[in-house]
């Protein structure tokens, strides 16, 4: 514990030095309204932590508490990195959905400096509950089990369970889960079209295709198609639902990830949950 612990001194003294050194050069220190000028990394950020926990870094960066936080600022919270025990990203964005609809995912840093600014005194849970080995996000949404549409949110979320995509490969929802005919096990239930409620033969399929936006965003996965709804729905978020009409409309995603991801999908006693992993088979 000797360099580093020892070394938080140099970690202060360089965040002083680069943010001087911004100020007097006029740099742009803003990010989605917070400011950056600031800014005191010990809520999100240990570096004996950082340079325990990634290998790689330890490699690249070396035992070296400056370098270690630089390292964090330039790349680490970009990439989503953990820099502290206490701190998340991801489980800091799925406990705070709000933020996900504000910030996005193009930089996850914007999370931190949140988390950092306003997050921790606003008592902003930071945490979780890990999940299964490789995955990447999961979430869950409540369905009635008592409606016809529950028929479908679990025959929609059985086709997509288990599907493997290739990175650089690109998913759609629309063709996974198969024509919405009665043949094909859907049911009639209701489903909005043009601001409207209607009944049509697969309604409640949306469910599926939003709370799998919902994980797409928690994953820094990008949609190469999404759509809202016409209608607020009640199950995800404002901003986070993803409307699916058949021909028309479609949830798509191209894999960004160097390895090949699988999303599961379970619909039982009126939970969905639905989450992308690492696949380890393929």
């Amino acid at each position: 514990m000797n360099g580093i612990g020892n070394d938080m001194v140099k970690v202060k003294k360089v965040v002083a030095i680069t943010l001087c050194m911004s100020f007097l050069m006029g740099a742009n220190v803003q990010a989605t309204g917070i400011s950056r000028e600031i800014v005191d990394y010990s809520a999100v950020f240990d570096a004996d932590f950082y340079y325990n926990k990634y290998p790689d870094v330890q490699e690249t960066v070396g035992h070296d508490a400056e370098a270690l936080l630089e390292h964090f600022i330039n790349l680490g919270m970009k990439e989503g990195r953990a820099g502290k025990a206490g701190f998340n990203v991801r489980a800091y964005m799925k406990n705070n959905l709000d933020l996900v609809t504000q910030y996005g995912i193009s930089d996850l840093s914007d999370y931190y400096y949140h988390y950092i600014s306003s997050g921790e005194a606003e008592g902003r849970k930071a945490v979780g509950q890990p999940g299964a080995e490789g995955e990447i996000a999961s979430f869950s949404t409540v369905y009635d089990t008592e409606e016809d549409r529950a028929v479908n949110v679990k025959l929609a979320a059985s086709r997509i369970n288990g599907m493997v995509v290739e990175p650089g490969e690109e998913f759609s929802f629309s063709k996974s889960i198969m024509s919405r005919t009665l043949a094909n096990g859907y049911v009639v239930a209701p489903s909005f079209a043009s601001g409207k409620v209607v009944s049509s033969v697969g309604g409640g399929i949306c469910q599926v295709s939003s709370t799998l936006y919902v994980v797409m965003m928690l994953s820094s996965i990008p949609a190469t198609e999404r759509y809202a709804h016409s209608l607020h729905v009640d199950y995800v978020p404002e901003g986070l639902d993803s409307a699916i009409v058949e021909g028309v409309k479609d949830l798509r995603f191209k894999n960004p990830y160097d390895y090949p991801i699988r999303i599961d999908a379970t619909a039982e006693d009126g939970i969905l949950t639905v989450g992308i992993s690492k696949d380890e088979v393929s």
